[in-house]
């Protein structure tokens, strides 16, 4: 049974052992080994998901009840607030240039993945061809940027692509990546569409409602379609830890957000593997923004290559790594 988003819920899963990276494990078993610039031994990509860039003059109470919330510790109630947010009238103060302020003072370059809408569609907030500084604000600091794509993207391919060129047009690139609003997803038509209008890598694979190893990846992979007994020309880079996740689905507080993550980059240190985070640039605010800094902290204890999605992939490829694991899984998959 899925959710309202049609989305594929954990706690319907069989996936009994989601804190488990299973698949990358027997990978390594059969003796692959990733390495990384530096000879760091693991990698960590940060991303963003940039939902709301305004809030209307009308939320102001709202945003006086959510700062209240958020001084509680409601993290839940404060992050469902700020979603529902809607018009274009104030610019956000929470939002990208101090996330990437944030960032800088680690040294670390993420990637930010930006809605393409138009007024009329759902979850509205902001047009592309009117945020052109926060675009060059995220560029002029070397991070990436990427397609969030909109709520009916995930199945509907004239979306996707009237989304990717509308941001494209803006940038003035290619867009390598993508991520689907809510982690809408569908599987695998989402990875044939994501393929075939030309994206490099999706990263949207993930549970909203647990954080862990949806399929028990911490590698890259070309995903499979067992319908049709291939595989789809495009990598899948599976997300593990999401911010909603933890304290809107799960209700961890800090303390117990950290625990898990701690565990889960353990596990992916012990494979060489990439450990991957998003957290929305509207979680900036509060204890909201303590634990992001607090988890920035937890992940450099661990000294990983902190890298974009798309440098991370470019990586993969040119030293071969994805072409090695992909050789294992192909003889996993048909023994």
């Amino acid at each position: 049974m899925r959710d309202r988003y049609e989305r594929d819920r954990y706690y319907n899963s069989f996936n009994d052992q989601i804190f488990e990276p299973v698949l990358s494990r027997q990978i390594v078993e059969q003796g692959f080994v990733p390495h990384y610039p530096g000879n760091k031994k693991l990698a960590v990509c940060i991303s963003h998901d940039i939902d709301l860039l305004y809030v209307p003059q009308t939320a102001k109470r709202k945003l006086v009840n959510t700062a209240r919330s958020l001084l509680k510790g409601q993290l839940g109630k404060s992050y469902a607030s700020l979603r529902s947010l809607g018009t274009q009238t104030i610019y956000d103060p929470y939002n990208l240039e101090n996330l990437v302020d944030i960032n800088n003072s680690f040294d670390i370059k993420s990637s930010y993945y930006f809605l393409s809408l138009t007024e009329g569609d759902e979850d509205y907030n902001y047009e592309v061809a009117g945020i052109r500084d926060q675009l060059k604000l995220v560029s002029d600091n070397r991070c990436e940027i990427g397609l969030h794509g909109g709520h009916q993207a995930y199945n509907n391919k004239a979306k996707l692509l009237a989304e990717k060129e509308r941001l494209e047009k803006v940038v003035g690139h290619p867009l390598p990546g993508y991520r689907n609003h809510y982690l809408r997803f569908q599987l695998p038509q989402s990875w044939r569409n994501l393929a075939e209008a030309g994206f490099s890598y999706d990263t949207t694979l993930g549970y909203a409602d647990c954080a862990g190893f949806r399929n028990g990846m911490c590698f890259p992979f070309y995903p499979y379609d067992a319908t049709k007994k291939e595989f789809i020309d495009i990598v899948e880079l599976p997300l593990m830890v999401m911010d909603a996740s933890l304290f809107y689905y799960m209700r961890l507080d800090e303390t117990g957000s950290l625990k898990l993550c701690r565990e889960i980059l353990e596990k992916v240190a012990a494979c060489g593997g990439v450990f991957t985070l998003l957290w929305h640039n509207n979680s900036m605010a509060g204890e909201l923004g303590s634990l992001y800094k607090r988890m920035l902290d937890l992940l450099q204890e661990f000294d990983p290559w902190f890298t974009t999605s798309a440098s991370l992939i470019d990586w993969w490829k040119k030293e071969k790594l994805l072409e090695q694991s992909h050789h294992i899984i192909q003889k996993l998959v048909n023994p």
